[in-house]
């Protein structure tokens, strides 16, 4: 019950047979009677619906049953049970606190094993998403919180909660909120001044839900040359930049993520290439490293979706099982600039891209604070072809507060950062033992960070 993959699932399953070998009718009631209903109350599957905690087939008597254990006693006067149920309620509220723990426990494997249980089951932020937020510095907004937690109506559920009149109250906390964005940096203010906009005219919004594209030929003559969009405009200034540092791409004293970038590894940057921020720059860095053109950004797109559908048993277990044609319809897109819903996936995208270039990806995290280590991360092939015995080429890519990326380049035989996780864990044979020829490369970033 308490298999957190199918894997363990799998395995415990097995064990469980072995150790009941000689009593088949035990194995085929367990069998018929309980396994084949394992996506009802096996945590793998439990852990990808919306349940809010309650796992119980009668939510009453878990709730119940959960209280009781605060309350200690059948007795009791009205300010020790009232003080009890409170601290039960608070001991709910803090499980952000404790995803926050997790999140540093994991460092910068976050990104691979959280696991993103949290946000499904609770509707609560998860661990990748909290350090996603504290690396982009865009904070929480309650908005990330299911209204089941910020929901409370006592009695039959009828009435709806009744408010006393805080309108002068809320509009002071208001008025104080906006003066602290006026005098905050400039990229709060656009930001919150988006969120406020988006809030209050939903249907202005420039984003629209764009439509699915099933040609599988490239579009002629599409590049990001167009009239500007909203992300062209959000990122003009940015866009200005990269024209001036494309006279001079080697020099990193002229990048405006140098102080983000993680400090063990500046000496080893040669140089650097900052890509148009219109929410293909993980695809345009794709393009301008193997194809000598960023206007190729959708040649990207296409190469990654065609190794995903052609191997589509590796990735399900690099995207979560159930999840491959998700990420498919997320990769396809050939329509110029987007929203987040066709963003590269780092680290996910990576593995297809390894694969199909037999290339080495270094992806290098720039945080808010140049001690940001995660997720910095090595990513060999998962597969390789017959004869082939290592990465013909490095790539080394910068996420930006994971929202934008830009390309790197390093000195040879720099260090590396850790290994993917994933890597270790799917890699077929044909790349056993491409770790093991980098050991001195790692053990220099080990010495580096310490």
């Amino acid at each position: 019950m308490d298999a957190a993959t199918e894997e363990n699932y799998d395995v415990v399953v097995d064990t469980m047979k072995d150790r009941w070998a000689s009593y088949p009718a035990v194995i085929q009631y367990v069998e018929r009677t309980w396994l084949c209903h394992k996506t009802k109350f096996v945590t793998f599957w439990t852990n990808q619906v919306l349940h809010l905690g309650n796992t119980s087939t009668c939510r009453v008597e878990s709730q119940h049953s959960v209280v009781k254990m605060w309350f200690e006693s059948s007795t009791g006067s009205l300010d020790t049970v009232w003080a009890r149920v409170h601290c039960h309620i608070g001991n709910q509220i803090i499980v952000l606190d404790d995803e926050t723990k997790r999140m540093r426990e994991l460092s910068y494997q976050v990104y691979e094993r959280c696991g993103c249980a949290m946000r499904v089951t609770h509707g609560l932020p998860c661990a990748f998403q909290i350090q996603f937020s504290l690396t982009a510095g865009t904070g929480l907004y309650i908005r990330k919180i299911h209204p089941f937690w910020k929901t409370l109506v006592i009695g039959d559920g009828d009435d709806g909660p009744v408010f006393g009149n805080d309108s002068a109250e809320d509009a002071a906390h208001f008025r104080s909120l906006m003066d602290e964005v006026i005098g905050s940096d400039p990229a709060v203010l656009q930001n919150v001044s988006h969120i406020i906009e988006e809030e209050l005219h939903p249907d202005h919004s420039d984003l629209g839900d764009p439509t699915v594209n099933q040609v599988r030929g490239r579009r002629r003559n599409n590049d990001t040359r167009r009239d500007p969009c909203y992300f062209e405009h959000v990122n003009r200034q940015n866009t200005a930049r990269s024209a001036r540092q494309i006279e001079d791409p080697c020099d990193i004293s002229q990048s405006r993520y140098r102080h983000m970038l993680p400090r063990p590894m500046l000496p080893y940057i040669t140089g650097w290439k900052d890509v148009i921020g219109d929410g293909n720059c993980g695809f345009l860095c794709v393009a301008e490293f193997f194809f000598g053109d960023q206007g190729r950004w959708y040649d990207a797109r296409e190469t990654i979706e065609n190794e995903v559908l052609g191997y589509p048993t590796l990735y399900e277990r690099i995207y979560g099982l159930g999840r491959l044609g998700i990420n498919v319809e997320r990769i396809r897109w050939d329509s110029g600039a987007v929203d987040s819903r066709h963003w590269v996936t780092a680290i996910q995208d990576l593995f297809p891209i390894a694969n199909w270039f037999n290339t080495m990806f270094i992806i290098l995290g720039v945080g808010t604070v140049p001690t940001c280590y995660y997720p910095c991360l090595t990513i060999f092939p998962l597969r390789a072809r017959r004869g082939v015995t290592a990465p013909e080429r490095e790539f080394v890519i910068a996420t930006v507060g994971g929202s934008h990326f830009i390309c790197i380049d390093l000195a040879p035989d720099s260090s590396l950062p850790p290994i993917a996780g994933w890597w270790t864990e799917n890699h077929e044979p044909s790349v056993d033992g491409w770790d093991q020829r980098y050991a001195a490369r790692r053990n220099m970033w080990d010495a580096l960070i310490r």
